[in-house]
């Protein structure tokens, strides 16, 4: 699974680095093309996580994320055939529904081959740091084809992308083969949709998860446009966070046991967000050093804020699910991640980037709120699943 996770990332790295480039310049679509093209595709990815997780309980999560991930590494060529926004639609949409599905098959995968919830949160733990390093050097990669600019350069970093998930792919037949759940003949097939309990947690972790967009969307802008440090700091911020992440990724997760522990560290990890939005609205009232050091203090009080929520989140998407339907599980919880990853821009538009100074202390408030709701709602949902293993019949 590290082995696949580092292939596949390598080659996120990559297309997250040219892709829009290659659109824009090459194909000649407009930024504005792109992100609405991008949105409603992510829309229709909502779609698919659920279903596709629960395909995996009935069928085995092995194949079917390796089927899953060949189709996306094929498809994902025929964005080199695109010359309209309609075709970039219909392409984008039909790769975004496969790949969010395939993320919730990913995460069922390693919930049936590791064993407990700890071995669960430092198998994810150890991945997401695997992820880091691959982005780092696919991004590097990258950066080679934005030197030369030229179409074939592009092009090129698709067709390595689609190699590499390819070989990904086919790494996981490594990974034992997992034995599907047998179909209860009674009771209601989509029990991840009637949990109130894990419904509300995955809600209140959309809330806070965010905070990922804050380094790509809000910083850049606010970094050159509201303060005296110089553009150079925006990719500063962006190596603290990726560095600490990779080191510290499977240390952090480290004591996380239970969900009552994985919510006292998501509540730290939000009053932890609060600081560093702080921090970050300070930055605009100070000179180039100030501005420089609280920028940078900021990221590191960010970057352990998320290592903590993070690692909560691993354990809680796994620990509150019902073992026989982890697929989908994971498919909701993945889904209010999407949910999460769509409203976030619109979010750091609306408040940082709108309101300055008060809108960063907003959103701080924010984080902290969430994170503090989480200890009494984690409770209740852990509760209300005790209550129905214990009503099981054996």
């Amino acid at each position: 699974m590290a082995l696949a996770t580092l292939l596949s990332r390598v080659g996120n790295g990559l297309l997250m680095t040219v892709s829009v480039l290659y659109f824009n310049r090459i194909v000649g679509l407009s930024i504005a093309q792109v992100g609405v093209g991008l949105t409603i595709a992510g829309l229709f990815g909502l779609l698919s996580a659920v279903p596709l997780g629960h395909l995996a309980d009935r069928r085995g999560p092995r194949t079917l994320f390796v089927i899953l991930s060949l189709l996306v590494s094929g498809l994902s060529l025929l964005y080199l055939l695109v010359d309209t926004f309609w075709q970039f639609l219909a392409v984008a949409i039909v790769l975004t529904v496969i790949d969010r599905g395939a993320g919730a098959v990913r995460a069922a995968l390693i919930a049936a081959v590791t064993q407990g919830a700890a071995g669960r949160v430092a198998a994810r733990a150890y991945l997401r740091a695997i992820t880091n390093i691959g982005i780092m050097l696919g991004a590097g990669i990258g950066a080679l084809a934005l030197h030369f600019d030229t179409g074939t350069a592009y092009r090129v970093m698709f067709v390595l992308d689609s190699f590499l998930s390819i070989v990904a792919a086919f790494v996981v037949f490594a990974v034992p083969r997992v034995e599907p759940q047998p179909k209860k003949e009674d009771g209601p097939v989509w029990i991840a949709l009637r949990d109130r309990g894990y419904l509300a947690v995955a809600a209140l972790n959309a809330g806070m998860s965010i905070h990922y967009a804050v380094l790509d969307v809000a910083i850049p802008l606010w970094v050159v446009d509201h303060t005296e440090a110089p553009r150079w700091t925006v990719a500063l911020l962006l190596i603290i966070n990726t560095v600490v992440i990779a080191l510290f990724q499977v240390r952090s997760s480290r004591g996380i046991a239970d969900p009552a522990s994985a919510a006292r560290a998501t509540r730290t990890a939000g009053l932890l967000l609060l600081a560093s939005m702080v921090l970050f609205a300070g930055a605009s009232g100070g000179g180039v050093v100030v501005a420089i050091a609280l920028l940078a203090v900021g990221a590191l009080v960010q970057v352990i804020g998320e290592l903590l929520q993070s690692s909560g989140s691993f354990l809680l998407g796994f620990d509150l699910a019902a073992d026989e339907a982890q697929g989908q599980y994971q498919g909701v919880w993945n889904t209010s991640m999407s949910i999460s990853t769509m409203v976030a821009p619109a979010v750091l538009a609306l408040l940082p980037l709108g309101l300055g100074v008060p809108g960063w202390i907003i959103l701080g408030v924010w984080f902290a709120v969430v994170g503090v709701l989480f200890v009494p709602v984690v409770s209740w949902a852990a509760a209300r699943r005790t209550a129905s293993l214990v009503a099981q019949p054996l």
